[in-house]
């Protein structure tokens, strides 16, 4: 009689040894964080319909302590908010102050009135693909949420970066922690890609995927938190003029709108565009060697960079492509002004994007070839 073969046994003991301990480290390391792990409440009054009574209008989203008394969470959960709360996870309620918050990152700081929380350390190591991620949260009914995924990609764009991640994210996770297998701030989640952004602020052909979840990493958030304590506010760029979004019609026709870049429609005196020669009409190409589709990105990537930061800029102006160099001012406010609703047109970073057809559509192929010339330009 034949012994039966053992192998295959060894082989699937081995495996389901090896996954209970990859459970009981996740269990180790949510058991642990989960103290650091607040509900964040933001609070204003809005008019009702009609121009009517106000009312209160609350967004929830979640926060994590990175020191005793500071909570980090994304810029889009109290941008605007009138009162902030945080809850912790034994439903303690306290209010809390905004020390500083970068809508450009999409990274606020909270200090909780008269509350100390235990906290979590942040990764030393940038988050690469194929890394665990275990995501903590609180859905918008401050019940805790918890999954575990890896990093699948990053984004990289000049000045900052977002990681996308395979875990499963809830309403309410916005602000959460995404930790490594070493329990360690990986990032903060946040629920679709990019800066939070005014109410019909963007175009649908600049709409960002969806149904995606996405981590903005830490080696933005030490910046953003070491600017606060060395400078006590959040510095921006400013390149001093007012841009909107081109397009011209692609292969499909009218209704394939390709964009092409960012049209200069002001120039501030004695700005940096102005030191470095830019005028009305120009179309902004490329910035430090990225290509420039939208104005909306161009000006997110001038913020993000930083004051006193020398920039390259590609252009096209008579169908002829030009470059140079300049140095950015610091703007004047943290919330630049494409990210407000009452904004209008004004010489900031740069101005929301618009769809508005423009007279470089009847000369397509002529900007076509400025637009190659430009791009080999940048290549050097």
């Amino acid at each position: 009689m034949l012994a039966a073969p053992v192998a295959p046994i060894v082989a699937v003991a081995r495996a389901q040894s090896t996954l209970s301990a990859f459970e009981a480290d996740v269990d180790r390391i949510a058991k642990r964080a989960r103290p650091c792990m607040v509900t964040v409440i933001a609070q204003r009054a809005v008019l009702g319909k009609n121009v009517g009574p106000s009312r209160q209008h609350s967004r929830v989203g979640s926060g994590v302590a990175v020191s005793a008394n500071g909570v980090v969470t994304t810029a889009s959960v109290v941008l605007g908010a009138e009162r902030v709360f945080v809850v912790t996870e034994n439903h303690l309620q306290v209010e809390a102050r905004i020390v500083g918050m970068d809508p450009v990152r999409n990274i606020a700081l909270l200090e909780p009135k008269g509350l100390e929380l235990p906290s979590v350390p942040l990764a030393a190591k940038p988050g690469a693909s194929g890394d665990w991620v275990i995501a903590l949260g609180s859905s918008y009914r401050s019940a805790p949420t918890q999954s575990v995924g890896t990093v699948a990609m990053r984004f990289a764009e000049p000045g900052t970066s977002l990681l996308q991640l395979t875990n499963e994210v809830y309403p309410g996770n916005s602000g959460g922690a995404a930790l490594n297998s070493r329990g360690e701030l990986l990032g903060l989640v946040q629920g679709e890609l990019g800066a939070p952004e005014a109410p019909g602020k963007r175009e649908r052909a600049e709409r960002r995927p969806g149904g995606m979840s996405f981590a903005i990493p830490v080696e933005d958030i030490v910046p953003f938190l070491d600017g606060l304590a060395k400078h006590g506010r959040v510095r921006h760029g400013m390149l001093g003029v007012s841009t909107r979004s081109v397009f011209v019609n692609g292969a499909g026709g009218p209704s394939d709108r390709v964009p092409i870049g960012a049209l200069v429609e002001a120039v501030a005196p004695n700005g940096p565009a102005a030191r470095l020669g830019l005028k009305k009409g120009d179309l902004i190409v490329a910035f430090n060697g990225e290509k420039v589709e939208y104005s909306e990105q161009l000006a997110r990537w001038v913020a993000v960079t930083g004051p006193a930061s020398e920039v390259r800029l590609v252009w096209v102006r008579d169908e002829l492509g030009r470059e140079g160099r300049t140095r950015l001012d610091e703007a004047p406010s943290a919330i630049p002004s494409w990210m407000r609703v009452e904004a209008t047109p004004a010489i900031s970073g740069s101005a929301g994007p618009s769809s508005t057809p423009t007279a470089l559509d009847a000369r397509t192929p002529r900007v076509g070839r400025a637009l190659r010339e430009a791009a080999d330009s940048t290549a050097r």
